[in-house]
């Protein structure tokens, strides 16, 4: 199930005008590393070490993994990219599948409008804020000094790789955030899924730019 990814794209979308709130480049690097760890967790992607400047994907088995998003992305790797460039079209590729499957959870909906009556622009506005309120409050409370379960440190790390951490023009929201961005890289979900490669968050997020 692609939950982190989705979790990801829901903070980067604005709650009212349903656009995402950062640049393209940025959006695809941060939430294609999140799609990446969902694929890793899932038993379908492995990033192993090398000695390589930088590391390839290899997909692991065949088939449906039973998420769109995460088939999507899938369907991009099949030729053991880099990272860097894995992170980046798997986030392209799965930008569209996430908002669908949020809006199937009813999290977020979709409007169409015409702009000068031709060009057909889609958004995705909140519909239900539950689940967005539930990892915003997960965040703030990490961020104020708890500790963060392993979902919520990955995408306070990811979040922090993209300058996009709420509340960072504080100081000490600032280096809270680093703080477990560097115990993320350092242990649990992203020390795993990489084997120690601890320029992981910034590599992944950067590399394409």
């Amino acid at each position: 199930m692609s939950r982190l990814a989705e979790n990801l794209a829901l903070l980067l979308l604005d709650d009212e005008t349903g656009k995402s709130t950062v640049d393209l480049g940025r959006r695809h690097r941060a939430v294609g590393s999140a799609v990446l760890l969902d694929l890793v967790r899932a038993g379908r992607l492995t990033i192993p070490a090398t000695s390589d400047s930088e590391p390839r994907v290899q997909i692991v088995g065949s088939g449906s993994t039973g998420d769109a998003a995460l088939d999507a992305a899938l369907a991009k790797l099949s030729d053991s990219p880099k990272v860097g460039w894995a992170a980046e079209n798997a986030g392209h590729e799965a930008w569209k599948p996430l908002l669908e499957l949020l809006a199937e959870d009813g999290a977020i909906r979709l409007e169409e409008q015409r702009v000068l009556g031709v060009i057909k622009v889609k958004t995705w506005p909140a519909a239900d804020p539950t689940r967005e309120r539930a990892v915003r409050d997960a965040i703030a409370a990490a961020l104020q000094g708890g500790r963060p379960d392993e979902e919520t440190a990955v995408l306070i790390t990811i979040l922090h790789g993209i300058g996009q951490v709420p509340g960072a023009g504080d100081p000490a929201v600032k280096a809270r955030a680093e703080e477990i961005a560097k115990t993320a890289a350092a242990s649990g979900p992203l020390k795993d899924a990489f084997h120690g490669l601890d320029t992981l968050p910034a590599f992944i997020l950067f590399a394409a730019s």
